[in-house]
């Protein structure tokens, strides 16, 4: 147990690094050690920008699309492997170290590092013919401890990152409650028809050296960090929503998933069918990069618990080892969410949240191993921020000597991928100079009840290991000497003399054993007085950050009577303005019931105006429909005078006096004033009317003429005459139109007929006011003013 450092006694906990004691340096260490898996490309013709140099040392260099070339970088691995590279390969280099340090009690993690789409997690769970990491660790620990495991529920996990021994009554109980579980679950199964189970190949690799007088259990857990909350993925308690969990510390200062379900399997299948169900409830999502992105770092965790057996001697005695104990040993596999990028994702809402919580948690790794690698160079105790990411905090054991750390760096080789994989070379250079203490086997004690690889073991409370009593054998017996009988008691005093001697080779058997449990019992004694003095100077410094804290909840009072004070002095002000909104709604209020009032008014107004306007507009239409009937009248009286006049034209034997038929022609012309015309001979128009000129009827209205084209001079003596007059080419404001005093329209148009001869037309209207405030023109007139010659030959205009 280190001793906290100076700088932890003002209220904030440091981290402890791997340069935080003089103890620790003297640990051996062992370097983070860096692997490279480079991704096939998708054509062999693609741009690369990795050229592999050795086994070790690839370089990095920016294609030619790029404007600004830069020189060709070179880093260094631990192994570099190939598209041409086998999955088999890279568990053998990777993984199967870290099982045999799972076997030995050591704990292993291995995460694997890239962009989105490098093949992370692909290396890490392969496929069916061709397994990954994670089977293949699975079917290798099994093939090895699959004749010495326990049986299940012997051993149970106490849910606080601990174990305990369950009786066989009580593993027994479990036992049947779980067959019966599983065998509703199989029948359900059978009536919904359950998905096919997912299998591996399995090669049967074995580890050497497996320990066959212990008993072994493994429990198997997986869980997600997503958008930096962790889920246990295995916790069926709410089949709709995954609940969220926290971490915590255990006794040993490891840190945990509280809560979280570690489940005992007995084979590789168990394993793999919780693998699958984790995995369907992963959180997954399409982005442009990869169709099936991984959007939560995900951790698949394999523990394994050894009991420790009794040993017999060659003679076939028992022989108690110095501690029953536990051995527990964790491999942890995680599947980090790839960096991206979102200019090239193109990612949005949801999937933009997702991308900054990763991008986050891995800066915050990298931010970690940079203060790492600076406080072993340089001798330094910064603090380390695991607590700025729930992914270093759970991982801060194995960089302070919890265990051997092995990270996979996926690279995508393709030359668009240049920017990213930089990055990521950057970080893995970092990584590779960090390192950690090697790891010790974590122990847990317990007494056994009955000396069998079945035995029941019941949980010890003390940290003291249990040794063997000490008994000195053999006893002496009580003997009676018979002096008349010499050599009976030359017999007695033989065996007796045996029996000494053997008590003296015993006795220097326990002046050693009680050496050495003296010289054990000081080594308690020296650790114990050393945590007591580290635990009195935590509880100093606890005391002075009491005293703090107290003094801080003084100050704290002080401003909540303050700023109770100022609360009070807000209400009063408050109820002030209270009064005053009151008012103002009162004013509002009498306001709108004048604005209501005056608009009521209004809408009365408006209602009275459309109806006089109604019968307004009855009236006129009554008024023009009685001047239309006059005019109708006047113009049949006119039609039948004029065919008079055509019949008396037409005899040729009546001789008609000049000054007579100039006076009917006269008093025909001021009887004419309708503005159609009945359709008379060309030659009667020049001749019959000559020396007069027409005038427009209603001469005394004003007239909007409306000239589309200027016309052109016929030479006619019928011209229109219209003294009040506003002349316009084109309607492009409303106002000429809606001028009131207008009340009269002439459109003025001119075309020629089938013969050539142009005629002048004149299209009149009266302009009447509607009741929405426009104006509408009523067509009721047209003239035609043309010349023609009375003999019929065509005359040029």
């Amino acid at each position: 147990m280190h001793a906290p450092t100076k700088g932890a006694v003002k209220g904030i906990r440091r981290e402890k690094t791997t340069l935080s004691s003089s103890s620790d340096s003297e640990k051996p260490q062992d370097p983070v050690h860096v692997f490279c898996r480079l991704k096939p490309l998708k054509e062999e013709d693609d741009p690369s920008c990795i050229k592999v140099i050795s086994p070790t040392i690839l370089s990095l260099s920016s294609p030619t699309e790029i404007k600004a070339a830069r020189d060709d970088i070179q880093y260094i691995f631990k192994q570099i492997f190939t598209p041409r590279t086998n999955q088999k390969e890279i568990f053998q280099h990777i993984a199967y170290p870290l099982l045999k340090d799972l076997m030995s009690g050591k704990n292993g993690l291995l995460f694997t590092y890239g962009v989105t789409g490098s093949g992370k997690t692909y290396t890490l769970t392969g496929n069916q013919n061709d397994p990954g990491i994670m089977p293949r660790c699975i079917d290798t620990l099994f093939n090895t401890i699959d004749k010495y495991q326990t049986k299940k529920f012997i051993i149970k996990s106490d849910k606080m990152n601990g174990f305990e021994i369950l009786c066989d009554s009580d593993a027994a109980e479990a036992r049947n409650l779980e067959y019966k579980m599983s065998a509703r679950s199989l029948k359900s199964e059978k009536r919904g028809g359950a998905e096919p189970k997912q299998f591996y190949v399995n090669e049967g690799m074995k580890i050497d050296g497996v320990n066959e007088n212990n008993l072994y259990a493994v429990f198997v857990s997986y869980i997600e960090i997503y958008n930096n909350t962790v889920y246990d993925l295995l916790d069926d308690s709410n089949n709709k929503v995954l609940q969220s969990k926290i971490l915590r510390e255990d006794a040993q200062r490891n840190m945990y998933v509280n809560n979280v379900l570690e489940v005992e399997v007995k084979s590789a299948v168990e394993a793999y069918e919780l693998f699958n169900v984790g995995q369907k409830r992963k959180r997954m999502g399409h982005t442009v990069l990869n169709s099936e992105s991984s959007r939560s770092h995900s951790i698949f965790n394999i523990r394994l618990v050894q009991i420790v057996q009794q040993l017999q001697n060659s003679e076939g005695n028992l022989v108690i080892p110095e501690c029953n104990v536990l051995k527990i040993s964790q491999l942890s596999l995680v599947d980090l969410a790839g960096s991206e990028r979102c200019s090239r994702t193109k990612n949005t809402g949801l999937r933009l949240k997702e991308a900054s919580n990763i991008n986050n948690s891995l800066m915050t790794l990298r931010t970690c191993m940079e203060i790492l690698r600076d406080n072993q160079l340089n001798n330094a105790n910064r603090l380390v921020p695991y607590r700025d990411s729930r992914l270093t905090l759970l991982f801060k054991n194995y960089f302070e000597g919890e265990g051997c750390v092995h990270m996979m760096v996926c690279i995508n080789p393709a030359g668009e991928d240049y920017e990213e994989n930089q990055h990521v070379m950057k970080f893995a250079e970092i990584s590779r100079t960090v390192k950690v203490n090697k790891g010790e086997s974590r122990y847990t004690p317990y007494r056994k009840k009955v000396i069998s690889k079945t035995a029941v073991h019941t949980p010890l409370s003390s940290k003291v290991p249990i040794v063997a009593p000490l008994v000195f054998t053999p006893q002496i017996p009580s003997v009676k000497l018979d002096l008349e009988n010499f050599e009976s008691c030359d017999a007695v005093v033989t065996r007796l003399l045996k029996i000494l001697k053997a008590r003296k080779d015993n006795m220097f058997a326990f002046d050693r054993e009680v050496t050495t449990r003296e010289q054990n019992f000081r080594k308690q004694l020296i650790e114990i007085n050393h945590e007591n003095v580290i635990s009195k100077h935590e509880i100093r410094n606890m005391k002075m950050i009491l005293k703090q804290a107290k003094h801080r909840s003084q100050n704290y009072e002080t401003k909540v009577l303050n700023l109770a004070t100022d609360n009070e002095n807000l209400a009063l002000k408050a109820d002030e303005l209270q009064n005053v909104i009151r008012n103002l709604k009162c004013t509002i209020d009498e306001k709108d019931l004048k604005i209501n009032r005056n608009l009521l008014e209004k809408e009365r107004t408006r209602q009275k105006f459309v109806i006089e306007k109604e019968k307004h507009n009855q009236e006129v239409d009554e008024h023009l429909r009685r001047q239309r009937e006059e005019l109708e009248n006047q113009m049949q009286v006119k039609e039948i005078k004029l065919r008079k006049v055509k019949e008396i034209l037409e005899k040729d034997d009546i001789i008609i006096e000049p000054i007579k038929v100039e006076n009917e022609m006269q008093t025909l012309e001021m009887e004419f004033e309708t503005p159609k015309t009945p359709k008379t001979p060309s030659h009667h128009r020049n001749t019959a009317i000559s020396g007069s000129r027409r005038r427009s009827r209603s001469a005394g209205d004003v007239w909007l003429e409306h000239n589309a084209v200027v016309p052109t001079e016929l030479g006619t003596v019928f011209q229109p005459s219209m003294k009040k007059r506003k002349s316009i080419t084109k309607l492009s404001k409303a106002s000429d139109v809606l001028n009131p005093k207008q009340s009269k329209y002439c459109l003025i148009a001119q075309e020629a007929d089938t013969e050539g001869v142009l005629e002048t037309k004149l299209y009149k209207a009266d302009i009447v006011q509607t009741c929405g405030g426009g104006a509408q023109i009523i067509f009721n007139d047209v003239e035609r003013l043309r010349q023609e010659s009375p003999t019929g030959t065509p005359r040029n205009t």
